[in-house]
């Protein structure tokens, strides 16, 4: 079995972000298939991003957003369905939730329940809003 490396977010020549945009079409989120869109996803104020590697193939990312204090929320995990399973997503939210230099991470999801359940926790119910809708 492959090793993987997870590493921050660094796409000198875009290819982390194109490769982001493809694993995010295959995990159907198609607000993430540009390219420049993940760029300036990972790369906005407050975002910590980090990619997993294995074989020189990108398997894996995440994002999340923080204050550098006390709060951020996880934005986005994926993982190649070829590679689930692998303990992957957890070093990813480890890997952003520390370079947040928060105390605290919310994220709202629809799945994965047992690896955010397996971190120490507290279940929340919350809103996604769209403010001007």
């Amino acid at each position: 079995m492959a090793t993987v490396e997870i590493r921050p977010y660094d796409d000198v020549d875009r290819s982390d972000a194109e490769a982001i945009a493809r694993l995010s079409t295959s995990v159907q989120w198609p607000s993430l298939a540009d390219a420049e869109v993940v760029h300036r996803v990972c790369t906005a104020p407050g975002s910590a991003a980090y990619v997993a590697q294995s074989a020189g193939r990108l398997v894996g990312w995440a994002q999340a957003l923080g204050d550098g204090v006390l709060q951020s929320h996880l934005s986005f995990v994926a993982v190649d369905h070829e590679h689930r399973g692998r303990g992957i997503a957890r070093l990813l939210v480890v890997a952003v939730f520390q370079a947040t230099g928060t105390v605290r991470m919310d994220l709202v999801t629809d799945g994965a329940d047992g690896l955010y359940e397996s971190f120490s926790h507290t279940r929340m119910h919350g809103f996604r809003i769209y403010p001007g809708a």
